[in-house]
């Protein structure tokens, strides 16, 4: 056997500006001067140095492109680094180490959109290096031919929320997903996961789309997040040589293929105080990842060795990574970062982390032996465990040992047997086995030019046109399959048993019916009666299925290159009033204002829907604030969403990240929930859509100006608390005295010139006295504020509508200088009022259990947002085409898209619509 050690090699991509980013303007801050070093520069410090690294290689794929006409994407000059010559670098050295017997991984490292799919997987006109190691690993096998067998096998798994599932299993995935388990000499593995013999490109190929499809069925379906998910293709590749003498040796390679979730990190900003900040981990196997990197650099730096724990076993993607990091196995890294100003936070962690990666050695070693001494070898071993197995059975021993020493057993079995077996009993038995599941892809395309069909649109551009339901002459029933199998089968939130139907007399003519109360949008207008399709329509049916309709039978066909998830998110925000679809001049400030507006919106509709099915008493609604509405005089608007408990009565603002970190835990419940654990609710400190009334809340804010204070006079005022509606809801009684240092207030000498105060010893007392007229919600109420340059002072928590705080602080300025005069001059004193809340009469409220509404969220688009009450705020009407609007039973307007407002009567299977 031969062996080596090695680092990891790294490289770094970056890609060209999107259109997130051109429409924001943004700077280059890239450069990659010689294929090697890569520099960035920090946007907000234009004058320093940038900050410089140096990788194994550094593509430059930003610019200096052009498209030929077969669609490819090639070099126009020498510093562009398409998709060959990232193969040529990376895929090449994969094949050739494993044609030698070393295992081998390459994972794909960066922030979503950063480019990673398209390294790995890339498009069908530019193909990455997935698809390119598997074409060129059959070519070598056909150029190679002779006395020696070769055997390639393909797995496929995608790990979520540390859940592994099968992406080519044609069976139902058990609840909580496949479980990892650790052989004392494989390592760890995947117990019962789908390992697939394949003959040629086209049969890996064809399993690759498969797993695909159903890695997108899964997300859809799931309403899972596919950006945070990380998805493995795992090839074994197998020769048996012959022998001089007889027998055969057996080189085998494990070659092991990461796209990797995103890599942006969990924002703290609005997290602060949550109590499920700790118990929500966006991305646990990613946050592990780093921590291991860490481990093995600080492990492999020491001068001296140095007892460092990797935690491996600390998450599922490290426990299957951990040869590829650390162990047995030829290592590759492909860094994605944008071009992007607006990115550069994530691109330089990025970079930081692909720093760090490059320092790691592995020590690969071929996998190369007599196939008789391995079968003789697993025999041996086999007898050694059933020993042991009926030795702790027969005296009752740990009942998981036991359980363990059977599993090691059975994979024994399993590996011995597909040693005995030839390649061709192998294949014959895959195949009877696993008959053909789905259509292959190019007769999908085949079948697209003579029958209407729907495709997919996901937010992640390799999910999207995987999906593709044809529309068979009749009535195709859309629905969930909980009650009948409909002709297109759609699973998740707000789907219908029955949800719609789509009627198609002569394929040309295609009607969409749709059920009562069902949520079915058609170019981001909610439809309640039956309405006749259109070439390239999109239909968002119940709250994650997006599709767009195709007719062969017309004209105009677009494709997922003009259709795209972004643009039919702006077409459902533009419905309601936060997109603009580029109509008119923004400000930046407006532009990142509405992109965040769209990006944040299905989201809150999505978690509008989960509560509605996992019965939760929760409503959640957009809302904008001003800075105005705060009290600061300056700054960008900013995105909040208020949660409104229908039960307890309660009410709460949490920021867009806030919200964010609350969301991914209610998808993980939603899985739970789908998935069928009777353990899926959790308790209130664990649930994501639970506030508690003792959570602090920000009734509003007072605001003082100082300038009576340069004049060494008193202010003594009751001043109004302006909640973020802009309603003065209460009042508050501040005192500001000029004192001395001591604390002796200073009454009756006014003075002219606020510049006598220079230089001079002066203190000011600030007295936060009481309030009156709080909201009756309220339970204890204090303040908070900041003086000048001082720390935050907060008052002592008072009870009641009108409660005292007595609150009395001292700022001494020994001597008063420039900038403290100034604030006296123009500045102002900003007060918090801060409050927890009472629960409502349970009486009252129990009736609301169980029939909360999913709907649109309502948005008001005006700088103010809401008080403590329960008014409902809608958009002001415009010049702009209007959304219709109907009234709730509490005689509130909403929105048309609010799934209350349907008024269409349900229509059976057999209904006709209007002749043609």
């Amino acid at each position: 056997m031969s062996d080596s050690e090695e680092n990891v090699v790294v490289a770094v991509r970056v890609r060209p500006f999107n259109d997130r980013e051109i429409d924001r303007n943004a700077k280059l801050i890239i450069e990659m001067p010689d294929g090697k070093s890569t520099s960035i520069r920090d946007p907000d410090a234009p004058n320093e140095e940038p900050k410089w690294f140096t990788f194994d290689y550094s593509y430059w794929s930003h610019d200096g492109f052009k498209t030929e006409k077969s669609g490819y994407t090639g070099p126009a000059n020498s510093n562009y680094a398409d998709q060959k010559k990232v193969f040529d670098d990376l895929g090449r050295g994969v094949l050739d180490n494993a044609w030698k017997g070393y295992n081998c991984s390459l994972f794909a490292y960066g922030q979503t959109g950063s480019g990673k799919s398209y390294s790995i997987v890339g498009t069908k006109k530019n193909k990455g290096i997935i698809p390119l190691v598997c074409e060129e690993l059959f070519n070598r096998i056909e150029s190679n031919k002779g006395s020696t067998e070769y055997q390639v096998t393909i797995s496929m798994l995608e790990i979520y929320c540390e859940r592994v599932r099968d992406l080519l299993s044609t069976k139902a995935p058990p609840k909580g997903g496949l479980k990892v388990r650790e052989h004392p000499k494989q390592g760890f593995y995947v117990e019962d996961l789908t390992t697939v013999p394949v003959n040629s490109y086209k049969e890996i190929e064809k399993k690759v789309n498969e797993g695909t499809k159903n890695r997108t069925i899964a997300a859809t379906n799931m309403n899972a997040t596919s950006s945070r998910a990380h998805t493995i293709v795992k090839i074994q590749f197998v020769q048996k040589i012959p022998k001089s003498g007889g027998g055969t040796t057996t080189k085998s390679s494990e070659v092991n293929l990461v796209d990797l979730a995103g890599s942006e990190r969990q924002k703290d900003a609005g997290s602060e105080g949550d109590r499920l900040k700790e118990g929500i981990v966006i991305n646990k196997s990613l946050s592990t990842l780093g921590r291991v990197i860490k481990a093995l650099h600080e492990q492999q730096s020491a001068k001296k060795k140095t007892n460092i724990q990797v935690p491996y076993r600390d998450s599922v993607l490290t426990s299957l990574l951990k040869n590829a990091l650390g162990g047995n196995s030829k290592t590759i890294m492909i860094a994605a970062i944008s071009p992007a100003d607006i990115n550069y936070e994530e691109s330089l962690s990025t970079l930081r982390f692909a720093d760090r990666v490059k320092s790691i050695k592995t020590k690969a070693v071929v996998n190369e032996s007599a196939t008789e001494r391995m079968i003789r070898e697993l025999k041996e071993e086999n007898t050694r465990l059933q020993d042991l197995i009926k030795r702790n059975g027969g005296t009752g021993g740990n009942s998981e040992e036991v359980e363990n020493l059977k599993r090691q057993l059975a994979e024994n079995e399993k590996e011995m047997q597909k040693l005995e077996q030839t390649w061709q009993q192998r294949l014959a038995e895959e195949k009877k086995k696993r008959p053909s599941v789905s259509e292959d892809k190019s007769e999908v395309e085949k079948k697209k030019k003579d029958v209407p069909y729907l495709w997919n649109l996901n937010e992640d551009p390799a999910l999207t046109d995987m999906i593709v339901h044809f529309i068979e002459k009749g009535n195709n029933i859309v629905g969930n399959g909980n009650v009948t199998q409909p002709q297109i089968l759609l699973k998740g939130i707000s789907i219908q048993p029955e949800h719609a139907i789509i009627q198609n007399s002569d394929d040309k003519t295609i009607y969409l019916i749709p059920s009562s109360g069902a949520e079915i949008l058609v170019n981001g207008q909610q439809i309640a009666q039956t309405i006749e399709l259109e070439q390239n329509d999109r239909i968002l049916f119940g709250g994650n299925h997006l599709y767009v309709f195709g007719n062969p039978k017309k004209k105009g066909i677009k494709t997922s290159e003009q259709i795209t998830y972004d643009l039919a998110q702006r077409e459902i925000a533009k419905t309601v009033g936060i997109a603009s679809l580029g109509m008119g001049k923004r400000s930046p400030a407006d532009v990142i204002l509405e992109e965040d507006l769209i990006k944040l919106f299905p989201n809150v509709h999505r978690a509008n829907s989960m509560a509605k099915e996992l019965k939760k008493p929760v409503k959640f609604e957009i809302v904008l604030l001003a800075p105005e509405t705060k009290g600061l005089t300056e700054g960008m608007t900013e995105i909040y969403v208020k949660v409104h408990n229908t039960v307890d009565g309660t009410t709460f603002m949490w920021d867009k990240n806030r919200f964010m970190n609350r969301y991914y835990g209610m998808q993980e419940m939603y899985q739970n929930y789908a998935d069928g654990d009777t353990d899926y609710n959790l308790p209130p400190e664990r649930d994501p859509f639970y506030e508690p009334p003792d959570s602090s809340i920000i009734l509003g804010h007072a605001t003082m100006f100082l300038q009576s204070l340069a004049y060494m006079v008193e202010v003594d005022e009751q001043i109004p608390i302006v909640d973020w509606n802009g309603v003065d809801i209460a009042q508050l009684s501040v005192s500001l005295v000029p004192c001395s240092p001591a604390g002796k207030e200073i009454l009756g000498e006014y003075i002219e010139n606020p510049n006598e105060l220079t230089k001079k010893n002066l203190g000011i007392k600030v007295k936060v006295l009481s309030a009156m007229g709080l909201p009756r919600r309220v339970d204890k109420s204090w303040c908070s504020y900041k003086f000048f340059n001082e720390d935050e002072v907060i008052t002592n928590k008072q009870s009641g509508f009108n409660p005292t705080y007595a609150h009395e602080q001292i700022f001494t300025y020994r001597p008063v200088g420039k900038e403290f005069l100034t604030y006296l001059q123009h500045g102002v004193l900003n007060i918090t009022v801060w409050a927890s809340q009472k629960i409502r009469n349970k009486k009252s409220a129990s009736s609301t259990v169980g029939s909360v509404t999913s709907r649109m969220t309502r948005l008001k688009t005006s700088s103010s947002t809401t008080d403590l009450s329960e008014q409902t705020l809608v958009k002001k009407p415009s010049k702009k085409k209007k959304v219709k609007s109907t009234k709730d039973e509490n005689g509130k307007t909403t929105p048309k898209m609010k799934k209350k407002s349907i008024k269409s009567k349900k229509r059976s299977a057999s209904s006709n619509p209007p002749k043609s």
